[in-house]
C-alpha cells in the first residue's frame, strides 16, 4: 500500500496546497568564483546561465558526454564572479567540475556544511514570510534571490519550491539556523501553516502531483525524453553538446511519463520494477506515490518512446498491477 490511509500525511499535502507549510530541507550547495566564473557554470550546463544577471537563479540540467542527464540543479547568480549550484550530491558535482575545469580561472568549494535552507511553500507562503521579514517579499520574482533579513539575523529569500505552489526558500548561515527556524515555527503556527515531517509528502507526493521529477527520475535520460528540451540552448557550447545533437536528431528512445494506477491498493511499487505491455517489458517504473489532492495512485516511469502511448494501459510487476500511461502531470 502506499499513502492513501495515512490522515498525517494528507493533512500536511493539502496544507500547502491550500494554505502554507514549512520544512527543513537543504539541497548540497557548491560555491563557485573566480574572473572565469560566467563562463565556467555556462559550460557545465545546458541552459544559458553565464549570462543571467545578479539575483537570478536558473533551473538546468548537466550532462555527460553522451549526452545523458548526470544531474538537475538550481544555479544562482549570488554576485559579481560568484554563484552557488544547489546540487544533491556537491562531492560528485566537483569531481565532475574538476574533470572539465580546462583553463578556467575558477575556484569551487563545498558550503554545504556552512548554509542551511528552509521551504515555505503554499498559497499564503509570502503572507507567511512578510510577518517575519524585516522587507516584504511581494516584489521577489520566480528563480530570484534577495537578501532581506529575520531579526537582526541575515537571510537571503529565494521564490523557489518542489511543491508547485507559490513558495519560498531561506538561506541563512548554520549558526543562526536555530533561530531562523524558531521564528519560522513561531509564525507559522499563526497561519495554522505546519511544519511537515514526512519525507513522503514533500519529496514525492506534492512534487508527482505537479510532475516535478527528482534527478534520480531523470538520470540517464536526454533532456528531450524528460520534456525539458525547453531548457537546451544548442546556440552555445556546453559538455555532452555534441552526443545531444545526434539524440535529438535521431529522436528519443525512451520517454519519461506519467503512471496512474487503476488498482485500489496495491503492494508497494519499487523503482525499477518492470512495466509491461501485453506481457513484453517496455520500462520501469522511477517513483510510485499516493496524490492526495487528486485521490489516485500516481508516478512516473521510463517507457519505450514507441510505446509511451498516453491512455495505453499497462501492467507493473509480479502482481500485474494495473496502470495507464499518461502525461507527467495531474494538476
Amino acid at each position: 500500500m502506499l499513502f492513501k490511509e495515512d490522515a498525517k500525511a494528507r493533512a500536511q499535502h493539502q496544507a500547502v496546497r491550500e494554505n502554507a507549510g514549512w520544512y527543513r530541507w537543504t539541497h548540497d550547495l557548491v560555491k563557485v568564483t573566480g574572473p572565469d566564473a560566467d563562463a565556467f557554470v555556462d559550460w557545465l550546463f545546458v541552459n544559458t546561465v553565464g549570462k543571467a544577471a545578479v539575483g537570478r537563479t536558473k533551473y538546468t540540467t548537466m550532462l555527460n558526454e553522451d549526452g545523458k542527464i548526470i544531474d538537475d540543479t538550481i544555479v544562482m547568480h549570488m554576485a559579481e564572479g560568484v554563484w552557488w549550484v544547489s546540487t544533491l550530491y556537491a562531492p560528485h558535482f566537483i569531481k565532475w567540475a574538476d574533470a572539465h575545469k580546462g583553463g578556467y580561472d575558477v575556484t569551487y568549494e563545498d558550503i554545504t556544511p556552512a548554509i542551511d535552507m528552509y521551504a515555505v511553500q503554499g498559497p499564503n507562503s509570502l503572507k507567511v514570510l512578510n510577518a517575519m521579514l524585516a522587507e516584504p517579499a511581494d516584489d521577489i520574482k520566480r528563480f530570484q534571490v534577495a537578501d532581506n533579513k529575520i531579526g537582526d539575523i541575515a537571510v537571503k529569500i529565494h521564490r523557489s519550491g518542489f511543491t508547485g505552489e507559490l513558495g519560498y526558500e531561506v538561506y541563512c548561515a548554520m549558526e543562526d539556523t536555530a533561530a531562523v527556524e524558531a521564528a519560522i515555527r513561531e509564525t507559522a503556527a499563526k497561519f495554522d501553516a505546519p511544519e511537515l515531517t514526512i519525507l513522503e509528502v514533500y519529496v514525492r507526493s506534492l512534487p508527482v502531483e505537479k510532475g516535478f521529477a527528482l534527478r534520480q527520475d531523470m538520470y540517464m535520460l536526454t533532456p528531450y525524453e524528460c520534456g525539458l528540451g525547453w531548457s537546451v540552448n544548442l546556440e552555445k557550447d556546453f559538455v555532452g553538446k555534441e552526443a545531444l545533437l545526434k539524440a535529438k536528431e535521431e529522436g528519443p528512445k525512451y520517454k519519461l511519463v506519467g503512471l496512474e494506477y487503476l488498482a485500489e491498493s496495491y503492494e508497494d511499487i519499487c523503482q525499477r520494477e518492470i512495466v509491461y505491455s501485453y506481457g513484453v517489458p517496455v520500462g520501469f517504473v522511477r517513483a510510485a506515490t499516493y496524490g492526495y489532492t487528486v485521490d489516485k495512485n500516481i508516478g512516473f516511469a521510463v517507457i519505450r518512446a514507441d510505446k509511451a502511448v498516453v491512455g495505453e494501459k499497462v501492467t507493473v510487476g509480479q502482481n500485474d498491477s494495473p496502470a495507464i500511461i499518461t502525461e507527467k502531470t495531474w494538476l
